[in-house]
């Protein structure tokens, strides 16, 4: 009798489950020394996402105020800031709330509680006006000067 051989009679195909299990070791090892980094570096974007959204926030308040030309006021409420305009006696909120928490995942503190923007763009009370965002380590400032200007 005749035993057929083929080409591939007694290599292995695949990876043993040792093989499989060093990499993931190896894998695990790598993420655990750079998780404390991307960490810090999560935090550091959304710190400073937050102040550049508070930046966006206060200039279209400012512009509400200029186009309208009526004073609005930024009010800061547990993390909250709203913009409102005061029309024929009574106050109307105007635009989107911007939610620190929600958004951005950060704490923040302010100078003050309200901010007052004059309709010729002024910022006539409080100033400099900070917010300050904080995560953890990271924290950065936005500030309002009396001109309108961020900084």
């Amino acid at each position: 009798m005749h035993r057929v051989t083929t080409r591939w009679a007694g290599t292995r195909r695949g990876f043993t489950l040792m093989e499989l299990l060093l990499v993931v070791v190896v894998i695990g090892i790598l993420l655990a020394m750079t998780a404390p980094s991307i960490s810090a570096a999560l935090a550091r974007r959304n710190v400073r996402g937050a102040t550049a959204g508070f930046e966006s926030f206060f200039r279209r308040a400012r512009a509400t105020a200029v186009g309208s030309r009526l004073p609005a006021t930024i009010t800061f409420a547990s993390g909250v800031a709203s913009v409102s305009i005061v029309r024929n006696g009574s106050s109307v909120a105007v635009g989107q709330n911007l939610d620190f928490a929600a958004q951005y995942n950060v704490s923040v503190s302010t100078t003050a509680v309200t901010l007052q923007i004059e309709p010729t763009g002024l910022v006539l009370s409080g100033t400099p006006f900070l917010v300050i965002a904080t995560k953890g380590d990271a924290a950065d400032t936005a500030r309002i000067t009396g001109y309108g200007r961020v900084e």
